[in-house]
């Protein structure tokens, strides 16, 4: 019986101290991102400004506002993807737009939704009423800049976005 008792003590002792080795598997560093205040207040001017020229019936100078990422490079809309833009816009012209939220991860995967409010009903009215904009707000260069969000362009940089924090679930930080 003493002998069951030593070799369990033993057992125990031994597992316990291979649960303790300092050998851990090595952690993959993330880059981490900050956000500050002033990072929410130029985004959110941007947005705002691209509202404003919706509300005034501006198109063209709301769809000038878009860029497009390609890998490491910022441009603006081509020609031919303004018109494009331009006639969607045209299409769903609102009576309110406002910001249902921002999300930041990284300095080119980031998230705005703007709700676009088509007509007005009433309360107990079960039409939809509404339709959603996307945009992906990048920082280039340190200054922001809105990109379109689209499968598109969205499929040519899952890569960078998943390495640069697209897993992450950190919304913004407030650093003033």
């Amino acid at each position: 019986m003493k002998r069951i008792g030593l070799f369990l003590a033993v057992l125990m002792m031994l597992t316990v101290f291979t649960g303790c080795s300092d050998k851990k598997a090595p952690k993959q560093q993330k880059k981490v991102y900050t956000f500050t205040h002033q990072d929410s207040i130029d985004v959110l001017n941007l947005v705002n400004e691209f509202k404003s020229y919706l509300e005034q019936n501006e198109l063209r100078s709301a769809v000038e506002m878009l860029n497009i990422l390609k890998g490491d490079s910022l441009f603006p809309l081509e020609p031919v993807q303004q018109r494009r833009q331009a006639m969607a816009l045209n299409m769903v012209k609102g009576v309110k737009y406002d910001v249902d939220y921002m999300m930041f991860h990284s300095d080119r995967n980031n998230e705005v939704k703007m709700d676009i409010t088509l007509f007005e009903k009433e309360e107990n009215d079960p039409k939809p009423n509404k339709i959603s904009l996307y945009f992906r707000p990048v920082r280039f260069e340190g200054k922001w800049y809105l990109t379109v969000k689209d499968n598109i362009t969205d499929r040519e940089n899952n890569n960078n976005f998943q390495n640069e924090g697209m897993e992450s679930d950190t919304e913004e930080s407030d650093e003033e």
